[in-house]
């Protein structure tokens, strides 16, 4: 993840649970990362084929990639991550000394269907020439397990963004609930409306965040599953509301692969609540959001 927090809490009860929340998330990272050669993640890619002894969040993590992708119809994708590499995305941005490793012969696979999770044992068999990747989902599961420590160790309500992506839960210090921001997805974070919130998460993809060139060609990270190839989506965001952190990131990233003209249809067959920016600005919402554009005075 590598990620900026915050957190917010109603009432914490102690500061425990804020220091366990902190010591949660930084674990979590070295579990994830992609980018570090002794996490979760890169000793199940390099060791595709064979059971790979991992961490109990990883376990919840490799389940929840695969529950995302039956709810999304491969929408999202986190075997993506071959293609990711291809274009020229193998180092963090964050440090870019640290880079993603894979074995020879890795590509997009698919195959979630094929991931072997064994919770008692608590191992993880990937398929050969199979790479996983928690972004897409990461930041939000992440999110999730954050708020349900705060609660359990005694905060009233608890608000935790990791990178943009958040989840809140219990009791908001105003009476409307939690305010968030929307951003708007380009790489200034500039915010497109504010609202409240009273539960759940709230995750933004974004073509516009994370760009690169590579071999003579502007990138970004938004790959769709059904061609192999970066998406050619005309939208620069795509904002969801859903009932946790996890699902608003994995939707949100299946959303934006929809393209201007059946985003909000694909909110609306999966009864999410969301917020797509073409390219050119314009701002479109489901139809319960409908007064929160105009309330600001965005283009609708």
């Amino acid at each position: 993840m590598a990620c900026e927090l915050h957190i917010i809490v109603n009432d914490p009860g102690s500061l425990l649970g804020i220091e366990q929340a902190v010591e949660l998330v930084e674990r979590l990272e070295t579990r994830w990362s992609r980018f570090l050669p002794d996490s979760d993640i890169t000793r199940i890619n390099d060791g595709a084929g064979a059971p790979a002894m991992v961490a109990p969040e990883t376990i919840t993590l490799i389940q929840t990639m695969q529950t995302a992708w039956n709810l999304t119809q491969g929408r999202y994708d986190p075997t993506t991550l071959p293609i990711l590499v291809a274009n020229g995305y193998e180092a963090s941005r964050v440090n870019p000394a640290s880079t993603t490793s894979l074995r020879p012969g890795a590509t997009h696979s698919g195959a979630l269907d094929q991931i072997l999770v064994d919770p008692i044992r608590s191992t993880v068999t990937i398929p050969p020439g199979t790479a996983l990747d928690a972004g897409g989902i990461g930041k939000g599961l992440a999110a999730d397990m954050v708020v349900d420590l705060l609660l359990t160790t005694g905060a009233a309500g608890a608000l935790v963004s990791i990178g943009g992506d958040l989840t809140v839960g219990g009791s908001a210090p105003e009476a409307e609930g939690w305010r968030v921001d929307i951003e708007r997805g380009g790489p200034d974070g500039t915010t497109l409306c504010q609202t409240m919130i009273d539960s759940g998460g709230v995750a933004t993809s974004s073509t516009r965040s994370r760009r690169w060139d590579h071999g003579g060609r502007e990138r970004h990270h938004v790959i769709d599953p059904a061609t192999g190839a970066q998406s050619d989506t005309d939208l620069a965001a795509v904002t969801v509301f859903a009932r946790s952190g996890w699902r608003a990131e994995a939707f949100a990233t299946a959303a934006i692969l929809a393209g201007s003209r059946s985003v909000i249809d694909f909110l609306d067959s999966h009864e999410l609540s969301g917020i797509a920016v073409t390219d050119h600005g314009e701002a479109m919402v489901t139809g319960d959001l409908a007064d929160l554009l105009l309330n600001t005075g965005a283009a609708s």
